[in-house]
């Protein structure tokens, strides 16, 4: 019996959210609900992830046109070698940034943002849900920099505040919704898993608090 194709979910929202937290947080609550869950992060591991990650760190020293065409090409390798095999597999997919990472950063960056959607939305399946979880930048700011110590070159104050405004033109979409990154962990935790919980179906009643 071919397996029923999971569903896809995408945590968004700007550096210092939360995200990768929240994403392994919720896969963990999902299989333990008895759910079949995987979490990928974005960049990834490609050639294309890795070149991302040394412009994060060293600053930006590529156009946004190179950086878009990274952005693709990782996510192409991304859905390609794990996002779809997953869902083909019936496993719910939790991703740490997908496509609307790039439409909100490159938008900043002075790229079309139907152009950048459009584009990525030809290689990429459209998440079932969508989470922003928004975080004003001053405290952002102050996260990033207790956990590293510094900031990298995505995340100066000006420009974060263009991109969670970005992100929150989508807040009204049919898929997307916002959840409050300024609560306690568990408190975003437990809206997450309503949320996913909903999506699959299930009661939120059952939602363990």
């Amino acid at each position: 019996m071919t397996p029923i194709r999971g569903r896809l979910v995408a945590l968004e929202g700007i550096d210092g959210c939360g995200k990768s937290t929240q994403a392994h947080r919720l896969v963990a609550a999902l299989i333990e609900l008895g759910h079949g869950a995987v979490t990928f992060r974005e960049p990834g591991d490609s050639e294309f992830g890795r070149e991302l990650r040394r412009v994060f760190v060293e600053g930006r020293d590529i156009t946004p046109e190179e950086e878009m065409r990274l952005f693709l090409e990782d996510r192409r390798i991304d859905v390609r070698d794990n996002i779809e095999p997953a869902l083909a597999a019936g496993q719910h997919v939790v991703m740490d940034r997908y496509y609307l990472s790039s439409v909100a950063y490159q938008g900043v960056l002075g790229l079309d943002p139907q152009m950048v959607r459009a584009t990525n939305e030809a290689i990429a399946p459209r998440p079932d849900l969508t989470i922003i979880l928004d975080l004003p930048v001053d405290i952002a700011l102050r996260r990033i920099a207790a956990a590293r110590g510094q900031a990298n070159s995505f995340e100066g104050r000006e420009y974060l505040e263009k991109v969670r405004k970005s992100y929150l033109g989508f807040a009204s979409e049919k898929d997307i919704e916002t959840v409050d990154a300024t609560e306690h962990p568990d408190d975003v935790h437990r809206a997450l898993l309503v949320l996913a919980q909903r999506l699959l179906g299930a009661d939120a009643d059952q939602v363990r608090r």
